[in-house]
């Protein structure tokens, strides 16, 4: 059998690696991996009660965090890749993503100060050592989502990548070491944790220096030319995405962190929290398949927004979405089949889940899923306020749940299920609506936030 000399094949696995997706998958996938891995070693190196204040640092890590600052990166995208695809100067645009974003991060940190009290008590066991560490976290991962958003908005994905790279090895490669030693503690697991989002801005720093890919803008007509987004327009379409993400987050993070929240008093109920915490993380591992199709994919959606091209927006996301369906029903499938093992011999958990409620939990990150592939779209549409009424509505839907006479794990269950099941349907309308072809003929792109018409016919 005649094999492609060695050389050769070297050279086609550095193309195949240089390709945006491998490249984003490889660094997102390894980011991602790393939380659900760090559960996963404290599971194996403390004992539950020495557990139990870290699940509420990375839950709520992620849920303020991405919250309130992954809009940012979002937001940056779409302004700096739609700057690029008109021919504008790009430095603008990032002054004012940056000055709205440091407000909104000010204000953040105010305000999880003030509820320190509530916090530490309900979520992190009286724990304040790992509180000062959620506030590290919260600071580090605001730059890292502003250094990201400039990143992909540029199409840098290489650069972007190893973002994602240095921040999941800074994480695992620390926590492993330290459970190897015997040695680690509460604390020490925990500022590992926060520190992983501080040394990936840093990176980010140093590798946004590069210079941005060439590639001219295409043809518009003059008025989407002329066409600056203001600083107030810019303001407005942050804060209501900033919201739709918060909300989104809130439907992502809020059923550990209730069911959890109920789940105290004894070490049999801290081992439930503790499996339950790390089955949603487990469950959410799907969400993978989106993220490295998401940040290549939103700057092409925004430049086809910004040119008229909507039989273009429509079919990406078709595509994406049906990308999503498939990898959140077989995500369906490991859960019922394996899941249960997974928790127990790999994750190290103690109490016993069953395969349908994995399997509950499961068939709510299909929905977050296609939640969040919509979302790009619509983010893309200037649609932010759509975003945020999906996302809100999705939660008061949830939050009937928590109300109801229900035991902790059929809250979770379900709850799970309800509220990205009401979001994806509300946007997926909103998409439909707004990519169809009498939209298009009528209106190619109307501005979400003053309603007029800022893109061309084609």
């Amino acid at each position: 059998m005649v094999t492609a000399p060695a050389p050769r094949r070297a050279r086609r696995l550095l193309s195949l690696l240089n390709r945006p997706v491998v490249l984003l998958a490889a660094g997102l996938g390894l980011s991602a991996a790393a939380g659900s891995g760090f559960l996963a070693v404290v599971n194996h190196a403390m004992i539950p009660a020495q557990v139990a204040p870290l699940p509420g640092l990375y839950f709520l890590f992620s849920a303020i965090g991405t919250g309130m600052f992954a809009g940012f990166e979002q937001e940056m995208v779409r302004a700096v890749s739609r700057a690029l695809a008109l021919g504008q100067s790009e430095s603008r645009v990032i002054r004012h993503q940056v000055r709205n974003a440091a407000w909104v991060g000010i204000g953040t940190v105010a305000v999880v100060c003030a509820a320190a009290p509530y916090i530490t008590n309900h979520w992190m066991r009286g724990h304040w050592g790992v509180f000062a560490e959620l506030l590290l976290g919260l600071v580090g991962i605001w730059a890292t989502f502003l250094v990201r958003g400039v990143l992909s908005g540029r199409q840098q994905f290489r650069a972007y990548a190893i973002t994602m790279v240095v921040e999941g090895l800074a994480r695992l490669v620390p926590s492993a070491a330290l459970a190897l030693s015997g040695r680690g503690a509460t604390w020490s697991y925990g500022l590992i944790f926060a520190l992983g989002s501080m040394i990936a801005a840093f990176s980010g720093l140093l590798v946004a220096r590069a210079p941005v890919p060439a590639a001219g803008p295409a043809p518009v007509s003059a008025t989407a030319a002329e066409e600056l987004e203001s600083a107030n327009q810019a303001a407005v379409r942050l804060a209501r995405l900033t919201g739709g993400i918060l909300a989104g987050q809130v439907l992502m993070y809020a059923v550990p962190l209730v069911v959890t929240a109920r789940l105290n008093g004894n070490d049999a109920l801290d081992a439930l929290a503790v499996a339950v915490s790390s089955a949603v993380g487990l469950t959410r591992l799907a969400l993978l398949v989106l993220f490295p199709l998401q940040a290549p994919l939103l700057p092409k959606l925004t430049a086809a927004a910004a040119q008229g091209r909507m039989s273009d927006v429509r079919r990406a996301t078709a595509i994406l979405t049906a990308i999503c369906t498939a990898a959140g029903l077989g995500g369906v499938a490991v859960s019922g089949l394996f899941g249960p093992w997974i928790l127990h011999t790999i994750m190290g958990t103690k109490a016993y889940l069953s395969p349908g409620f994995l399997m509950q939990l499961a068939a709510g990150t299909l929905f977050l899923l296609l939640a969040n592939a919509l979302q790009s779209t619509l983010i893309a549409l200037n649609r932010q306020q759509t975003i945020l009424v999906a996302w809100v509505v999705g939660v008061v839907a949830m939050a009937v749940f928590f109300v109801l006479p229900l035991s902790p794990l059929a809250t979770a269950g379900l709850s799970s299920i309800a509220g990205p099941l009401v979001t994806t349907v509300l946007m997926t309308v909103d998409v439909l609506r707004m990519t169809s072809p009498t939209a298009s003929a009528q209106h190619p792109a109307a501005d979400a936030a003053t309603g007029r018409t800022v893109i061309s016919q084609r």
